[in-house]
């Protein structure tokens, strides 16, 4: 049991699509968190990255709560591949409301004058409190 466990876990971080292995902390643009209050697991998200989770994959209807830099935007879908309702996240989110646990697809979209004076350190740095507020 705890290697199928095991094995779903792995299975779901390299199949969420371009969310794997390629990230780099300092380009993160949007993070996706398990439970409310930004805690639980995170998927961190790069400018123009977009993810998709099928059943039985970890992240599939597990999103609570979102963090978006400042000049981005995270688009969340209620199906795979980018389907069904959408709603658009412009900042930190500590409880994703009627979202909560039914995002099954999403992409960071960044503004790229917005978010090139974030990466130069022309905005609060969204992860420590200076950019927060409920949708």
């Amino acid at each position: 049991m705890k290697r199928q466990a095991a094995i779903a876990a792995i299975a779901s971080v390299l199949m969420v699509g371009t969310a794997g292995a390629q990230y780099y902390e300092d380009e993160t643009a949007c993070e996706m968190y398990e439970h409310v209050s930004f805690r639980g697991r995170v998927l961190p998200m790069a400018s123009g990255q977009s993810v998709s989770f099928r059943n039985g994959q970890f992240w599939n209807d597990r999103v609570s709560s979102v963090r978006v830099a400042p000049g981005c935007s995270l688009v969340a879908y209620e199906h795979t591949r980018m389907g069904g309702a959408s709603q658009e996240f412009f900042r930190n989110v500590r409880s994703v409301g009627g979202w909560n646990d039914v995002i099954s697809s999403a992409e960071c979209i960044c503004d790229d004058q917005g978010y090139d004076d974030y990466q130069d350190g022309g905005s609060d740095d969204y992860r420590d409190g200076g950019y927060d507020g409920d949708q």
